[in-house]
Order: C-alpha cells, then structure tokens, then sequence
C-alpha cells in the first residue's frame, strides 16, 4: 500500500538529485520555472495531488537514452529486488544499450549500462539495495510512488503490458487499462510482455493475445510465487511460435523432468535466454540455431539439488557472439566434448566443465572478467594455463575454484601464479590446500573478498592478509591449522565481514587495539578450542553482528554475563554451543 504523506519527502529528494545534475545558471533556470509551474497548478490542491507532477518532473528531463532504461524497471514487481548483473544483461539484449552508446575508454557494453544505472540513481529514481563486496551495486529497486510514475508512463508510451494468471484464468494486470490492452492489439505493436504466474500453471499465454502479437513481440519475462510448477513442458510450445522474441526469461517456472521442446531453435532472434531453476535435464540440439545470444543460462537445477546431471549438445559453440554463459554444475555424460575455445566474447564462464572441457580453451577467452571452475582435479591444469607473460585471464576480476562440497580437495593449490597473473581480481574463492601465502604485495592491489576453505595453513595468516588495503570480506573455512592467531593494530583497515569457520587447533587469537576499524559482522563457528573472543572488540564500535556457532566458550546476554562486556555495544549477537 503506498503511502501519500511519504510522497514529499520523495519528491524534495527526487528535485535535489534534479538539480544536482544541472552546471549551468540556464539550466537551473529552466528546472526552476518547471517546478513553479508544478506548483501554481497544484495551488488549492491536496499535497499529495502535486506529488506524481514532481515527480513526473525528473522523467521529463531525462535524456533521451536513459527513459527506455527507467521505463523497463516497470517489468519488476512491487518491493522487487532487482539484481543489477540481470537488468544489465536485459537493457543490453534489448538494444536499449548498444554499442553505438558511447563508451569511456576501455568500458565494455556493461559497464556503460551500469553507469546509466548510476545516472538513475545519482537522479534519485532508482535506490540502492545491497552492495556486493567491491561496493558495486548488487541490487536496486523502485520506491512505490515512483514505480507508479514507471507504470504510468510505460503504460502511456506504449512500452510494457503486464498479464495476472489467475486460477480462473489470465487477466490484464490492474496497472494497464483495458483501453491499452485494446490499443496494443488492434495496432500490434506490443513489444514487451511480463506475466505473473500461480504455483500451478496450465496456461502461460492467452490465446487470443498469443494470436495478435506473435509477430511484434520482443520481450517475454516471467514472475511468480515461490513455487512455480508447469503441468507439462509441452506447455512451452504456446511461446515458441513468438519468432521475434529476444528475451525469454523463464527462471523458476519449474516442469516436469523433461527436455526442452526443440522448438525452441526456431527463436533465432533471441538475445537472452534463461532457464535457471527450471528442472530441465535435456537441452536439444537444436539450441544451437540461437547464434545471436548473448547471454545463456542453463543452471537449470539449484545448487542444492541432488538431481542428474544435465545433457548439454556440444553445439554451444555456435553462439560467438555470447557475453555470459551459466552452466549447470555437472554438465552430463554424453560422448561428445564440448568446445567453448572461439566464445572470444565471452565476460562471464560460471561453472566451467574441465571434465568435458580442454582447458586449453581458456586461453582464447582473453576477455573474460569472472570465471568458475568447479572440480578440484583441474584446478592446476587451470593455473597452468595463468601465466604473467601472457594475456590469458588477465581481465579476470572473479575467480573461483570450488568443489560443490565440504570435503575439500587436499592437493596443494599454488596461488601465487593466479595472483601475479590476474592483477584486477577483486574475488577469489579457493577450495584446497595451500602451503604457504604469497607475499602482500604479491596480493592484486584491488581484492575485496577472499575465500579459503580447506587451505589447512600452518603459518598464521593474519599478519599477510591484514596488509591487504581493499579487502572487505574474509572468509575462512579449515584455513588455519595453527593455535595462536595475532591481529596488529591498523590491521584490516577496510575489512567489513569476518568468517573464521572450522580452526580446529585455534585456541588463542589475539587482537590488538586498533585492528579492523571497520568490520560489521564477525562469524565464529566451530572454533572448538577457542578460549574466549579478544578483548579489543569492545573497541570494534563498527560492529553490528556477532554469531558463534559450535564454540566451548560462552557469551551470556546480560551484566553479569561472561566475557559480555566486551561485546554489550553490538546490536545483534546470536549464540549456538
């Protein structure tokens, strides 16, 4: 329910972000005679009559290139959490942002299209939800009035129509009139449908609508509950005939353990194809005839499941043009090898098969900025491959090598040659032993979160990692074998999350006044031998999370609580013995 005495106080932010924007005194005089025009008409009137007209204002002034990219947050639900990587791939497989967007530098599509995003936020129309560990956006969403100035002008330009599947039936959403639904047929030219499905679902288009639009429509995305179940996924064919789509987004809309129809080639125009949490465990052959993707996800089942692998055609390599792929954690036994080595394009690699692929293929994706690689027994056929002479990896900014399991692999992993030769990572997650850290400096300058699981150290790793200027997020799983652990003063000085999970041997950890100014959240689980938590905390004022799971010692909430006072300023602290 939106709230109208919250609308001025949105719109006075709204104006400031406004006229924030403005450098000239003409500029601001043209705002100014605007927002004296808004209030003239609105003289007499309620307060909140005014406020849709300000806020209408900042749609308005907009430049041209960045009203498609606001328009297309009406697709999104209320209070949605809309992740930034997705709405980027989305704006991209539109053409909303093209190459023929002007670039800065080195910037890449995304990166113009993430910078359009932060034009949209900087205007305060679009607010921040989470951030990641670099302190990029991870997240962002609408306010409620100003998703009903988004629904309002999609809806008068034409831009989006929105479709309720109910038990009884599809309806036309409540934020697009009926006179739009009848202007979109009769003129055919809607271009973008979202559709809010039930749990249950045995239609996914009207047919009526499906026979007017089949040859206009571009954009198919669906939302629902958090159960989603197709009765069949012959079901899919009723979309299959939409041979203009180029976005078909069906994440989470589960079926029956079935393989795709291979109807699905014929959408040769599609540009973005999701079929994340779908339960598919067959792709067709004919997958291969969408050679104009650019992005493909096909981590059809969740990382949880315990469900076969999924049958993937080596035809994958026919989509030169693709930006991000996803595959499933396993990819299936089939006796052909899949080749990725022409994918030049390729930014994005999210669980790499080295059991299905040539490693060696990694060297011809010089442009790939994250990449996860989930089988421990290729993890140095990987490193051998990094090398600081050449170019291979060398845009890498996210680096992960996992193993879908808490046995952590014990053959040694030599990190060392992945951080000499991938100098812009900001991520690196490793699973396996490690013998020894490299040096600080031999650390890429910019990393903000490290993960080490199963590294089993026997030297203490605090005094390396603490130099480390930009890191956020430490994560360690059996990463120390030691028994005593220093932290020094000025030590972490942007370290915001610590996760100490599993130093079994662990039992004195020392922490100097003055380490980690900035941490927020401290995780101490299954730290058996551990004695008590440093003194110093008390001076952590940062610190707004404390959970210890699995610990001898105790915290007791309350004054006369046991080690309490070093920790009675945090506000949330959770404890499980």
């Amino acid at each position: 329910m939106v709230k109208k005495c919250a609308g001025l106080p949105l719109a006075i932010v709204v104006l400031g972000g406004l006229l924030a924007t403005k450098e000239t005194v003409h500029e601001w005089d043209i705002v100014l005679r605007d927002i004296l025009s808004y209030l003239k008409r609105a003289k007499g009137h309620e307060q909140h009559s005014t406020v849709p007209e300000v806020l209408a204002l900042s749609y308005h002034d907009l430049p041209f290139i960045l009203k498609p990219c606001f328009l297309y947050l009406s697709h999104f639900p209320e209070d949605f959490e809309i992740p930034r990587r997705k709405l980027v791939q989305l704006w991209i497989a539109e053409g909303i942002v093209s190459p023929h967007h002007e670039a800065e530098g080195d910037e890449t599509i995304e990166d113009v299209a993430e910078r359009y995003l932060g034009y949209l936020i900087n205007r305060c129309m679009v607010q921040v939800g989470a951030l990641s560990s670099t302190g990029r956006i991870k997240t962002c969403r609408l306010h409620d009035l100003m998703r009903d100035l988004c629904l309002s002008k999609a809806k008068q330009e034409n831009f989006l129509q929105t479709v309720r599947c109910l038990d009884e039936g599809m309806m036309v959403d409540s934020s697009s009139s009926s006179r739009m639904l009848s202007e979109a047929k009769s003129t055919g030219k809607t271009r973008r449908l979202a559709v809010f499905l039930p749990s249950d679902v045995n239609n996914l288009i009207p047919s009526k609508y499906k026979e007017d639009s089949n040859l206009s429509l571009r954009s198919l995305i669906y939302f629902h509950a958090s159960k989603c179940r197709l009765v069949s996924w012959q079901l899919t064919k009723t979309i299959l005939e939409f041979k203009m789509l180029k976005v078909l987004d069906l994440e989470g809309v589960k079926g029956p353990y079935e393989k795709l129809p291979k109807d699905i080639g014929g959408l040769v125009q599609l540009q973005f194809l999701s079929l994340k949490k779908t339960h598919i465990q067959a792709l067709p052959s004919s997958i291969g005839n969408l050679i104009h993707l650019k992005t493909l996800n096909l981590q059809t089942i969740s990382k949880l499941s315990w469900d076969p692998t999924v049958q993937i055609p080596n035809v994958i390599w026919k989509m030169e043009g693709l930006r991000h792929l996803y595959l499933p954690k396993w990819c299936g036994n089939a006796v052909d090898k899949l080749q990725l080595g022409n994918l030049i394009n390729l930014q994005t690699l999210v669980n790499f098969p080295a059991n299905k692929c040539d490693v060696e293929d990694l060297r011809k994706l010089t442009n790939l900025r994250k990449l996860v690689l989930n089988d421990p027994k290729h993890f140095n056929n990987l490193l051998k491959i990094v090398n600081p002479q050449n170019r291979t990896l060398s845009y890498l900014e996210s680096l992960s090598l996992t193993s879908e399991t808490l046995s952590f692999p014990d053959e040694v992993v030599d990190v060392t040659q992945v951080m000499l030769s991938c100098r812009r990572l900001k991520k690196l997650h490793v699973e396996g032993r490690i013998e020894k850290l490299p040096e600080y400096h031999q650390f890429p300058p910019n990393l903000a979160k490290l993960t080490l699981w199963g590294s089993k150290l026997e030297e203490d790793p605090m005094p390396t990692l603490e130099k480390l200027p930009n890191l956020r997020i430490l994560s360690g799983w059996q990463m120390f074998m030691g028994k005593k652990m220093v932290c020094s003063n000025q030590g972490f000085p942007k370290l915001k999350s610590l996760l100490l999970r599993g130093f079994s041997k662990l039992e004195d950890w020392t922490m100097e006044v003055g380490a980690m100014p900035s941490l927020c959240r401290l995780e101490i689980s299954n730290c058996t031998k551990l004695k008590t938590i440093p003194d110093s905390l008390r001076f952590v004022k940062t610190l707004q999370e404390l959970e210890i799971y699995g610990c001898l010692f105790k915290i007791n909430i309350g004054s006369e609580g046991e080690d309490f006072y070093k920790v009675q300023h945090v506000p949330s602290i959770v404890v499980r013995n």
